[in-house]
């Protein structure tokens, strides 16, 4: 009998569960190696690729240290020093907050925002594949991948990302979604990994 484990490919072979994980473990480092080779041909780090990113989109109130730690799940003081890194190259500044010194806010400079526009493309060649998927397989992959990072979420293995079903406008009907803040039924295609008026009622 094959020893019952995700990477045991005889174990594998008469178990979904354990092809899907595998499958996703596949894909993370697929995720990882476009990360890498992006960070490389621009001289920076992987995590300093996905922080110019996510400042090229996010609102100014959640460029901070202590954002960037938990939404990348990682300790402040690593995003501190990608932080200086990216400041020595000229591609970010800080800028203090009025009503408190010790607390600031991150913004790219002009040279952080080309730079920013031309790392953002890492993950085209995972978006191909999905693109061309039939419309209602996309909606289907994106309900279910939510539930997964729902599972992940209340289990404290990741923090809880700002998505439809960790939102407290949130709320399952029968087999459909509802969003009582826009007081509409939601589409699969309609669920959000990232809302900005995600509100986690606690």
């Amino acid at each position: 009998m094959a020893k019952e484990s995700t990477f045991n490919p005889e174990y594998q072979a008469s178990n979904t569960s354990s092809k899907v994980v595998a499958a996703l473990e596949r894909l993370s480092e697929a995720f990882r190696v476009l990360l890498w080779q992006e960070a490389k041909q621009h001289g920076i780090s992987p995590i300093q690729v996905q922080i110019l990113t996510f400042l090229l989109h996010y609102p100014e109130k959640v460029r901070t240290v202590t954002y960037l730690a938990a939404y990348f799940n990682m300790t402040k003081a690593t995003v501190s020093d990608a932080i200086k890194t990216l400041e020595s190259k000229n591609l970010l500044s800080r800028k203090e907050d009025k009503n408190d010194n010790r607390s600031h806010t991150l913004h790219l400079t002009r040279e952080g925002r080309v730079l920013g526009k031309k790392v953002e493309r890492f993950a085209n060649p995972m978006l191909e594949p999905v693109k061309n998927m039939p419309p209602e397989k996309q909606a289907d992959l994106l309900e279910n991948l939510l539930g997964l990072i729902k599972d992940l979420n209340d289990q404290l293995i990741i923090t809880p990302q700002r998505m439809c079903f960790n939102c407290r406008f949130y709320e399952k009907k029968g087999k459909g979604h509802y969003c009582n803040l826009v007081q509409s039924p939601l589409r699969s295609a309609d669920l959000r990994v990232e809302c900005p008026e995600f509100d986690p009622g606690k």
